[in-house]
């Protein structure tokens, strides 16, 4: 096996379907709540990578968080959104991206008001810092931002004015939507860094690499210009990269 890279399949993930008890048909990539895997903790920086498919009328009431870099991505459907620091209600749908640096502490809730489903990715990045300052902020990005090109939607302190949000993590967060078959999307992951790569939907190929259906992934920490296109009719997909752990 090629130790640079490591290709997780959407069947190989662990999917929780909705209950009375849980408002989410969710696939965990990584330990979370009742799912244990002491192989699949992390990723470098990465804690968590939840695919949540929330049920109308559900949601995930108000909880606390600390410690913790926290983005949601809204992939379908309309979100309700509040927090203690702005202590308003707001929608997010489609192409919205919200960042939470949650610090000393902060409250949130993550609700579906509405008839249809809503699917969002949530992330959640272990932080520099411990009991650093409390942020929120959402930028709402368009179709246009991303299609056909990369979009870098999230930064850190240290390139934070590249892109409307940035968390308190050495990590950068990119997305694309391709609909272009001759269209070529590049991403340059550097030395000393690692990408994961999860396709949201569609299918996309990457030079070098498997290709990538609806919720596969890719672990990459071999650097390298990474090359993407088309391998149907649409992909959407999503880069995290960060710096890799010393001990790589």
């Amino acid at each position: 096996m090629n130790t640079h890279f490591t290709l997780t399949k959407k069947s190989d993930l662990y999917y929780m379907p909705s209950s009375n008890q849980h408002p989410a048909n969710t696939y965990f990539h990584f330990s979370f709540a009742n799912y244990y895997d002491p192989n699949r903790m992390n990723f470098g920086a990465l804690r968590v990578f939840n695919d949540d498919d929330v049920k109308p009328h559900s949601g995930f009431e108000r909880h606390p968080h600390r410690d913790m870099e926290i983005v949601s991505y809204i992939i379908h459907g309309q979100l309700t959104h509040w927090d203690s620091v702005t202590k308003k209600e707001q929608i997010i749908g489609r192409g919205h991206v919200q960042a939470i640096s949650a610090g000393a502490g902060v409250w949130h809730s993550e609700l579906n008001k509405h008839n249809e489903w809503v699917r969002f990715l949530q992330i959640w990045v272990t932080p520099n810092n411990t009991a650093g300052p409390v942020r929120y902020n959402h930028h709402q990005f368009e179709l246009a931002d991303r299609e056909n090109k990369l979009l870098h939607i999230v930064g850190n302190p240290d390139n934070k004015d590249a892109s409307p949000l940035y968390i308190n993590s050495d990590v950068n967060v990119y997305v694309s939507e391709i609909t272009n078959k001759q269209t070529q999307v590049e991403f340059e992951l550097k030395a000393g860094r690692q990408a994961y790569i999860s396709n949201i939907e569609g299918a996309v190929h990457v030079e070098g690499y498997p290709s990538l259906q609806e919720q596969d992934t890719l672990e990459l920490s071999q650097a390298g210009k990474l090359k993407f296109t088309l391998k149907d009719d649409h992909a959407h997909f999503i880069i995290i990269e960060m710096a890799q752990p010393k001990n790589l």
